[in-house]
């Protein structure tokens, strides 16, 4: 019920604004302004939405704080300020009655923020794993 970019199959379980392109042995990738996948829940039951991810400090001088919205079924789980960047861990209940084991479920990452590159690119947060833990 993890996603960590390093799988193989990490691919499909992308939606949007999570970079295809990522080099061999990556150990993350770029995500969008929406980044959003989709996982199979095995159970509905204590389950939290776990996400490792990273705020990149040279996109975060040039952003300044910004504000990452988590959601599960396009549900709000917890909107979050961070004031640092580097490496950070997301851990929240999820209300069972969220999620299903009939069909796959989606977590959704927004940011507020974007850094924008020399060459017009826009970026959100590195993404390093995301799903459902116990």
């Amino acid at each position: 019920m993890m996603v960590t970019m390093t799988d193989a199959d990490a691919p499909l379980h992308f939606v949007k604004d999570v970079d295809l392109e990522a080099p061999a042995g990556s150990l993350w990738r770029w995500a969008g302004p929406q980044a959003t996948l989709k996982i199979l829940a095995q159970g509905t039951q204590n389950l939290k939405l776990s996400v490792d991810f990273t705020l990149w400090p040279t996109a975060f001088e040039q952003t300044g704080p910004v504000e990452l919205t988590f959601f599960v079924n396009t549900r709000q789980l917890d909107k979050v300020r961070y004031t640092t960047p580097g490496d950070k861990h997301f851990l929240k209940p999820i209300p069972e009655e969220w999620l299903t084991t009939e069909i796959e479920s989606t977590i959704s990452i927004t940011i507020d923020k974007m850094f924008v590159g020399a060459d017009g690119k826009k970026f959100g947060f590195i993404l390093s794993s995301a799903g459902f833990v116990q």
